[in-house]
């Protein structure tokens, strides 16, 4: 007897990437040489986030992250936890046999299937947020370990003490019906509503996030086991924001907002390279040659016509005759300005800009009291001299350690630095001479909005930076998150470089500058087009069995919990969906698009601005094919 079970996908129209609202669809094909009976086949939508942690010996956190010392001297504590936490944040299923008519007038509970191969399609909707709910079942509670080469019984959190506590929490409940006791297992919620988050590779097993469609062929023994197949698929979400709507860049009508990050620098005792020198009105002149072809020449020719100055202003100015050349210290910023909210997209060129800024009037590094407003005395000069630009990922890992008495969050920060470039240049010079008074006082602290003057650092000085194409964007489920940081150092010097690359003359004349922007946001790129916003009008096509014909339910409700307390450092991960949404992923039956009647009802206002802003599909296509490569 051979059985053979295949499921594959439709790559044709995504390239293996799919989205959000779009239409997943496959086919199933059963081979067998013999009759083969069984109770039906299932297709399954599943996405799967899974983490794993090792709590060091002793150590427990509280559900802040925050690490302290167990006095309790137990056998529990004297070696290391392993924990596991796996999550099912999409789920969604249908049954491709019997046919549903069938299934509607037979009261069989199996089904025979003569020798041949059979195939049977299938189709789902990717919804919008996650469905996430705590695996259960035996098959959930025994996995195993790759670590330890162990079987994992419950995520790790079985062991006799689980057994006693479970036990005494039970007797405590038949000799007080009715009273909770102190003893009793905390519940704590462990799930969120959020947008669906992206296909993330495996973080050395401590971290991955799977999507998958899978066949199971029941067979109606118990006795003879379940035929299976898989065929995983990559997932990039939308660019959408905390509520579900399309990313503010960009949108019209929004309000002009930035957000600037800056950091000061003062060049120590800075001498002008030009001086103007104004003679003093005490000071007599010499009488005039008259202007003659023969005196100019041959005065010139014995030395005898050129004005004699007084050896104060000859000698540099360093008496007290009011021309003395005096240093000045010059202060000025250096700023990276961007559109709110801050975010960075693979497939777009940054939408930051750089600055010099300074609140002195660019007058004072120019020749203006001598009649030369144009001229710089150089007083001003910014020789760049080099720009890096690095991208710091924090990963936030969480399990759920239940001991059948207490329950405890653990979690592990992961950070990662991936450098984006790294620019030399050669003296590349900026006078703020030419600084221009701020275009945008929104973008300025208290410090500089009164008089802040700017100058701008061209963007062809960096137009090779580029973020990775398989770059997952910023996300966050129950058990993961991930958040990114922009990280800008320039090198600045008020001298010029005599050596290109010399690392000597460089610890010497270049002062570093550097800028952390916290909270950058990595957009997936993929933007709503009108084919996914006619698809989002729709429900799932995964057909769910009616519940008064006995059938399997076909997904799992959403639950609406944060699941950590929203104290976080600087760097961590903010929680952001605070709004609740309606799941799109639940199956309610097959319902066709559009209005029943066939009528086609007038657009809205809020549909023609919407149209408008619909990614163009070939853009949204290289989006797609980035993140799959």
């Amino acid at each position: 007897m051979g059985y053979d079970v295949q499921i594959e996908i439709d790559r044709s129209r995504t390239g293996g990437t799919f989205t959000n609202h779009d239409i997943i669809s496959g086919v199933v094909k059963l081979t067998t040489t013999s009759a083969l009976t069984l109770a039906y086949i299932q297709v399954k939508l599943e996405g799967v986030a899974e983490t794993q942690l090792v709590i060091p010996a002793g150590e427990r956190q509280d559900m802040y992250g925050n690490g302290r010392r167990n006095r309790r001297n137990d056998k529990r504590d004297r070696k290391d936890k392993f924990r596991q936490d796996t999550h099912k944040i999409l789920y969604d299923s249908t049954i491709v046999f019997p046919p549903e008519n069938v299934r509607l007038v037979s009261q069989a509970k199996d089904f025979t299937l003569t020798p041949g191969t059979y195939t049977y399609g299938f189709q789902f909707k990717i919804p919008l947020s996650n469905s996430c709910k705590k695996l259960t079942g035996i098959s959930n509670k025994i996995q195993f370990s790759k670590n330890s080469y162990d079987l994992v019984i419950n995520n790790g959190n079985f062991n006799g003490r689980t057994l006693i506590n479970s036990a005494n929490n039970y007797i405590l409940g038949i000799s007080n019906p009715g009273r909770s006791t102190a003893g009793q297992a905390q519940s704590q919620e462990y799930h969120i509503d959020a947008q669906l988050p992206p296909t993330l590779q495996d973080m050395k097993g401590m971290a991955s996030i799977k999507y998958f469609v899978k066949a199971t062929c029941k067979r109606s023994s118990f006795l003879k086991a379940n035929l299976r197949a898989f065929d995983p698929f990559v997932f990039l979400p939308l660019d959408l924001n905390s509520q579900y709507s399309p990313y503010r860049e960009g949108q019209q009508f929004e309000e002009y907002r930035e957000r600037f990050y800056r950091k000061d620098l003062v060049f120590k005792d800075r001498l002008p390279e030009v001086v103007g020198v104004k003679v003093p009105p005490s000071t007599k002149a010499l009488p005039t040659t008259p202007e003659t072809k023969s005196s100019k020449f041959f005065g010139s020719f014995f030395g005898t016509s050129s004005p004699q100055y007084p050896s104060s202003i000859r000698s540099g100015g360093l008496s007290s005759s009011g021309v003395a050349v005096k240093s000045r210290d010059v202060a000025f910023a250096f700023e990276m300005r961007m559109p709110y909210p801050p975010s960075l997209s693979p497939t777009t060129a940054p939408t930051f800009k750089l600055y010099f800024v300074s609140e002195v009037d660019p007058a004072a590094y120019s020749l203006a009291n001598y009649g030369k407003p144009e001229q710089s005395n150089g007083l001003g000069i910014i020789y760049l001299q080099s720009l890096k630009f690095e991208l710091r990922s924090v990963t936030i890992i969480s399990v759920l350690d239940n001991d059948g008495l207490t329950s405890q969050i653990h979690q592990s920060r992961v950070e990662e630095t991936l450098p984006l470039c790294s620019n030399t240049y050669q003296n590349l010079q900026f006078d703020l001479r030419k600084c221009k008074r701020q275009k945008s006082s929104s973008a300025t602290s208290s410090a500089y909005v009164s008089n802040a003057y700017e100058l701008e650092i061209p963007s062809k000085y960096y137009e090779n930076f580029r973020l990775p194409r398989n770059l997952p964007p910023t996300f966050q489920t129950c058990n993961i998150a991930r958040g990114y940081g922009l990280y800008v150092v320039a090198g600045v010097s008020s001298e010029k470089m005599s050596e290109a690359g010399s690392a000597r003359e460089a610890n010497e004349k270049v002062k570093y500058i550097d800028i952390f922007c916290p909270d950058i946001q990595i957009l997936s790129g993929l933007k709503l087009t009108s084919n996914l916003h006619s698809n989002a009008s729709g429900t799932s096509l995964g057909k769910a069995p009616d519940s008064r014909n006995g059938s399997l339910s076909s997904g799992y409700p959403p639950d609406h919990k944060p699941p950590l307390a929203e104290k976080h450092s600087q760097h961590s991960v903010p929680y952001a969906n605070e709004k609740q949404s309606q799941n799109l992923g639940s199956s309610n039956g097959a319902v066709p698009d559009g209005p029943v009647d066939g009528s086609i009802p007038l657009p809205t206002y809020d549909d023609v601005v919407r149209e408008s802003s619909y990614q163009d599909d070939s853009e949204h296509q290289r989006a797609r094919y980035r993140y799959g490569a």
